[in-house]
């Protein structure tokens, strides 16, 4: 008895990690572990290329869209996530086709073979501008200094870190922001 098995891929990349998995469960042989392994890195990048480009393409064609927001957050973070760190949960409000895009993209970028700018049709310049059309600027940080004295003052004041960052950050807005209003305490 014989049968015919058909199966239908999307890329190049998919069809030799079918094949391969094919043969495994066929006949039992496992190719060499450095072909494998540069399959796997093929059909990896192949995936994050075409999911580069529907991330892309979601942006350029529904800008006002609270997911092209979110798709220009994920493209910054995954550019530099010190300076523009992006919250994963965000990927639970994306469409199911934009988030798997967008985990498909980051297990590229895990390989660290090139920065995601030098993937994007536009390059940097078309990233640093759709960061300026969205209003993502860098994290603030505090100077090493700043730092170190910030850490001790929950414990030297007996209050959370928190509430004296709003304190500091009410004082600052008060002294430049609030000139016509009184402060508030």
């Amino acid at each position: 008895m014989s049968f015919k098995v058909t199966f239908t891929v999307s890329t190049e990349a998919e069809a030799r990690e079918l094949d391969a998995a094919w043969h495994e469960i066929v006949a039992g042989k496992r190719f060499p572990h450095m072909e494998v392994l540069e399959e796997k890195v093929e059909a990896i990048m192949e995936r994050a290329r075409l999911a580069l480009k529907q991330i892309e393409t979601a942006i350029r064609e529904h800008p006002t869209t609270g997911q092209a927001g979110r798709l220009v957050r994920f493209l910054a973070g995954v550019y530099n996530g010190s300076d523009f760190p992006f919250d994963l949960t965000d990927l639970r409000t994306l469409d199911t086709e934009l988030a798997n895009a967008c985990l498909d993209y980051l297990n590229y970028d895990r390989l660290g073979k090139r920065e995601v700018h030098h993937h994007l049709s536009g390059g940097d310049r078309e990233l640093h501008q759709w960061m300026k059309d969205y209003g993502i600027e860098p994290a603030l940080r505090l100077g090493e200094r700043q730092e170190q004295a910030f850490a001790e003052l929950p414990e030297k004041t007996g209050r959370d870190r928190y509430e004296l960052l709003d304190e500091a950050v009410d004082d600052l807005i008060d002294k430049y922001g609030r000139k016509s209003s009184p402060p508030k305490r």
